[in-house]
């Protein structure tokens, strides 16, 4: 869709086609007989405008409440921030008034931060996409607080904003890029634009290389329903701490200033915990397993153990029914003597082939298990047991 297109759409004969689009109630495998229908009463560009839009908007739905109000373009809909965490990040904003969002895409940030009262300078250097965030504020009631501009991030004028967000392009060439200063505008040239203090936060991929993290910032990994998503880098006054796992949408977090060094290794006890991946990637298994009096099982997985139970939103809890060296044959003896004709397989630094294990298993039985291949002091091990959260 370009942007003639889409203000085409705007309009009281785009609205229409869009609600006879809606109503068909298409799917990726009946679009082209409702982009036949549509065209019986609109021209080609705007009858795929209007089905474009209805079915973005319903994969839009699991992102956005809003959805079925909301206008997307594919890319934009997929590299956009979900509503649970650009609220939760709107959050660390409050007090500044103020708040410019750059590289602002069709508006998912912007948007979050208004609804929670600010006044926010939106950018992007994208037409389409600025046209689609002015629509999408009018369609949530928000338009007077947004204001849009079509400009370059490193460019823009910011004289009335007291803090700024920014979610710069981490693609270029058809490939994702995982160093900051990779991206379009990069790391080091959106912290030159503003004073050492300033109240700065730059969305990055959660796939960062621990080096490439500034000292100086607070990297939060964000995992929504156990589904890393993303990191943010806070500075100057936004800062908390050195590093911090959130959990969404419960809002739970583990944060440390000085991340604990790995402990000593224990045998696999009655309880093994698969820490959630924001905790993984933020640094802090050895500070959740303090706090949960557990102990690591090896050097090179990240799962911890203890002798009993101790709930905790931080991890998938496990009862270990048996653990022992891996061997297929011994393996599938144990799942036949007790039944169990069903597992859901987990690998966390497994050589193991998952299809090749389960085919020789020759599972039987009315029972299921979960089975977790890893390591343990550094041998291949079996550990079938019972999730218990």
């Amino acid at each position: 869709m370009d942007l003639e297109t889409f203000r085409e759409l705007l309009t009281p004969a785009g609205q229409r086609a869009l609600k006879q689009a809606v109503a068909m109630q298409p799917t990726e495998a009946s679009s082209l007989a409702c982009i036949d229908a549509l065209r019986k009463y609109h021209g080609a560009a705007f009858a795929t405008a209007a089905l474009e839009t209805a079915l973005l908007r319903l994969k839009a739905r699991d992102k956005f409440p809003d959805a079925d109000r909301m206008y997307f373009t594919s890319e934009s809909l997929e590299q956009s921030t979900s509503a649970v965490i650009a609220r939760h990040r709107a959050g660390r904003f409050i007090g500044f008034g103020h708040v410019a969002d750059l590289c602002c895409g069709i508006g998912a940030d912007a948007l979050a931060l208004a609804s929670s009262g600010l006044s926010v300078d939106a950018v992007d250097v994208d037409p389409l996409r600025v046209a689609m965030l002015e629509a999408n504020a009018l369609a949530l009631g928000l338009q007077d607080r947004v204001r849009a501009t079509v400009c370059d991030a490193l460019m823009v004028p910011l004289l009335e904003a007291k803090a700024v967000f920014a979610d710069p392009n981490r693609r270029a060439a058809g490939r994702r890029h995982l160093n900051p200063e990779d991206y379009t505008p990069s790391l080091s040239e959106l912290r030159d634009r503003f004073a050492p203090r300033f109240p700065l936060a730059v969305k990055i991929a959660p796939g960062v290389a621990r080096s490439d993290i500034p000292a100086n910032a607070e990297s939060e990994f964000i995992s929504l329903r156990g589904e890393m998503k993303e990191c943010v880098l806070w500075f100057g006054p936004l800062r908390g701490t050195a590093r911090r796992a959130t959990l969404l949408p419960s809002c739970d977090t583990l944060a440390a200033e000085v991340p604990r060094d790995s402990a000593a290794l224990v045998p696999v006890g009655a309880v093994v915990y698969d820490p959630d991946a924001a905790v993984t990637r933020a640094g802090l298994v050895h500070d959740l397993a303090e706090r949960i009096g557990a102990e690591p099982i090896d050097f090179e997985v990240q799962l911890l153990t203890s002798k009993q139970h101790a709930p905790t939103p931080f991890a998938t809890v496990f009862r270990v029914e048996h653990a022992a060296p891996f061997h297929a044959k011994h393996l599938r003896d144990y799942l036949r003597e007790h039944r169990v004709g069903r597992v859901t397989l987990i690998k966390r630094g497994s050589p193991a082939d998952a299809d090749v294990v389960l085919k020789k298993l020759k599972l039987d039985g009315p029972n299921h298990r979960t089975l977790l291949l890893t390591r343990a002091g550094g041998v291949h091990t079996a550990i079938v047991c019972e999730r218990l959260n």
